[in-house]
């Protein structure tokens, strides 16, 4: 079981990439560990090649980083990964705040959990969905004021 509470029912090498529309990699310590695994890094590179939707946030984006896929790309991330990140070829974006988030074409990048609101939504953009980013939600208008477009937002949790 380890340090969690819940049974692993799947490897990273079991994953069957064609299932997936899309990736997030979730921040903290783990990505540190997790970019050393050659499954892993592979399996990012995959969808980086295949220019699925990729969402990271925090310190996720050093995975990104050993698999490629940051290289010529718009991104932020915890802030102390600005080096890590340039030097594996992106084009990095200081976070104005804890909450910043950068969206390029198919790659979506956080800085912290600060900004899970507007990361989940760009995410969500970047798989075909509409989500106003600007009201987060929390505007029950069908057309959105903020982005100029039909915001379905509401209809999914209208309560």
């Amino acid at each position: 079981m380890g340090n969690h509470n819940f049974t692993l029912n799947a490897t990273f090498d079991d994953v069957e990439f064609d299932k997936y529309d899309g990736l997030i990699i979730p921040g903290g310590r783990a990505p540190e560990y997790l970019a050393m695994h050659a499954s892993v890094v592979g399996l990012v590179r995959k969808f980086s090649d295949s220019r699925k939707p990729i969402a990271a946030i925090c310190h996720g984006q050093l995975v990104l980083a050993a698999a490629g896929a940051v290289k010529g790309r718009k991104c932020t991330a915890f802030p102390t990964l600005g080096p890590v990140l340039a030097a594996a070829g992106a084009y990095w974006v200081e976070p104005k705040t804890m909450s910043g988030c950068a969206v390029d074409d198919n790659l979506v990048t956080g800085a912290t959990f600060e900004g899970h609101p507007e990361f989940i939504g760009f995410f969500v953009n970047a798989l075909g969905g509409v989500i106003c980013v600007k009201c987060e939600g929390k505007s029950k208008h069908a057309y959105c004021p903020f982005s100029g477009h039909l915001c379905e937002f509401w209809i999914w949790n209208d309560t």
